[in-house]
């Protein structure tokens, strides 16, 4: 019982130490995903035409902006592009090769936590926080990071999340990491790798520079980026410890044109094949039962696989796009089928003449299989051999609102030209709607972030109506949040 009693007051006591001291993630050889009123300036540089990068896959190599400005800097008409462009060069200093350590430091505390995350980095737990040290030198990199959070879903209390070594290899990074990733278009989800889990233990190899191919015959695909990772999915699961696999490309053909090619699998685990043989039959896409000798015991995994695309402007000269995202839960003829589906639209401008610029977006998501034929329920991230589904400690991997569900949300973000932005949301979800548990959410956020004397800021405060549509039990609930971040220089 002495014991009990001195762990009950130990932990609290640790929390609330290393909630002054934790890492942020805004330097480096990469930029992690969570800042919104980063991506926004980086499109808006793009879709003026000052950077020729591909940016629907998160991290971002910073030598890849930094290589796509001098490709495609294009002269500034306009005081919000002028505004941006200095906050990104900003950016890139900081996150220039100095070969120092660079300590950092971060604190969350969150009120009703959200619980569908989008592209922003809101806090998961009700505190959390850490300390850690990043080194950027001309050919080796990492961060190190430990982290303790209060009360956690998964009852993992001490985590490494956002650590790295890696090392560069002429074009391409090599790393073993726990970065958070985003995969796709959209701005409130993606259907195949969010940053809604948290982030999984990988190596991963990376084209730094996404410079175009100068082999005639593929020189059409435009500046092009790839990514490979190699995970390890946690122990407590009706497979321990399966594999996973993803692999991305996405390519500018044009200025105006993105699109991307991804692929997942969970493979082997405790008690299932995986062998080198196993991941060969994977990354051949052999793994349906029935095909070439596959059966219910030597099945390969699990596969989603589907394509992305963001069309500037495809009608008239104008300040908007369109993107979409269509992801297979299954294979028909070699290529995915069984699609769920991401789409939306956005648009961007300037506020008067001193540099400040919005962007709005609208966005629209469907997770039930089979969204252009006949609905398949209970079939998107689920699988009869992975039976926690697609899932990492319990959160979906792809879209927050998880299988069988569909999310309408308007959303936008305003950037001051000092880089103080102002972010809102509406959304209105019905999760598991085949379930008698479906329920139907309406939610309001308002976001603001903002640097004071080399501190970092981000608040957030919203509000949540969530009714059951068995029985029809409402529940309304305030939702806030503080995350604070520093580096030491």
């Amino acid at each position: 019982m002495h014991n009990h009693s001195c762990r009950r007051y130990r932990r609290p006591a640790v929390l609330l130490f290393l909630s002054f001291f934790a890492a942020a993630a805004h330097a480096g050889p990469w930029a992690d995903p969570g800042d919104l009123a980063l991506r926004h300036d980086l499109q808006l540089l793009a879709d003026h035409g000052l950077l020729d990068a591909p940016l629907t896959t998160w991290p971002l190599a910073w030598a890849d902006i930094d290589q796509g400005l001098r490709r495609g800097l294009n002269p500034i008409s306009k005081p919000e592009v002028a505004a941006a462009l200095s906050r990104v060069r900003q950016r890139l200093s900081r996150a220039a090769r100095n070969g120092r350590l660079i300590p950092r430091v971060e604190a969350a505390a969150a009120h009703n936590p959200v619980q569908f995350r989008t592209f922003t980095n809101t806090p998961r737990e009700s505190l959390e926080g850490g300390l850690g040290v990043e080194y950027t030198g001309d050919w080796f990199a990492y961060r190190l990071q430990a982290q303790a959070v209060s009360d956690p879903e998964d009852k993992r209390e001490i985590r490494a999340d956002g650590s790295y070594v890696g090392a560069k290899l002429g074009n391409w990074s090599l790393r073993a990491d726990t970065l958070e990733r985003w995969w796709g278009p959209g701005w409130d989800g993606s259907l195949i790798l969010s940053n809604n889990a948290r982030p999984i233990p990988a190596v991963t190899l990376q084209r730094e520079q996404s410079t175009p191919f100068s082999w005639r015959p593929l020189r059409w695909l435009g500046p092009w980026q790839f990514n490979f990772m190699l995970g390890q999915l946690e122990g407590n699961r009706d497979v321990p410890h399966a594999k996973f696999l993803g692999m991305r490309v996405n390519f500018k053909p044009t200025p105006k044109l993105e699109i991307g090619l991804s692929r997942t699998a969970q493979w082997g685990g405790d008690g299932r094949p995986q062998g080198l043989g196993t991941l060969a039959d994977v990354l051949l896409g052999r793994d349906n039962t029935g095909q070439a000798g596959i059966t219910a015991t030597n099945e390969p995994g699990n596969q989603l696989a589907g394509y992305d695309i963001r069309w500037t402007s495809p009608l008239f000269d104008l300040p908007y796009a369109l993107y979409a995202q269509l992801i297979g839960e299954d294979e028909a003829g070699g290529l995915p089928s069984r699609f769920i589906f991401l789409g939306g639209a956005e648009v961007w401008g300037g506020l008067g003449d001193d540099g400040q610029s919005y962007r709005l977006h609208l966005e629209y998501a469907d997770t039930t299989a089979g969204v252009f034929g006949s609905y398949l329920p209970n079939y998107a991230y689920e699988h009869h051999i992975y039976r926690d589904g697609y899932r990492y400690y319990g959160r979906p991997i792809g879209h927050s609102i998880d299988r069988d569900a569909r999310s309408l949300s308007l959303g936008g973000v305003l950037v001051r030209p000092s880089g103080a932005s102002w972010e809102a949301l509406a959304r209105g979800i019905r999760t598991d709607r085949y379930s008698p548990a479906s329920r139907d959410i309406l939610s309001l956020e308002l976001r603001h972030g903002f640097t004071w004397a080399a501190n970092r800021f981000l608040l957030g405060a919203g509000v949540l109506r969530d009714k059951t549509r068995d029985g029809g039990q409402t529940n309304t609930e305030g939702q806030a949040f503080l995350r604070w971040s520093r580096e030491f220089r």
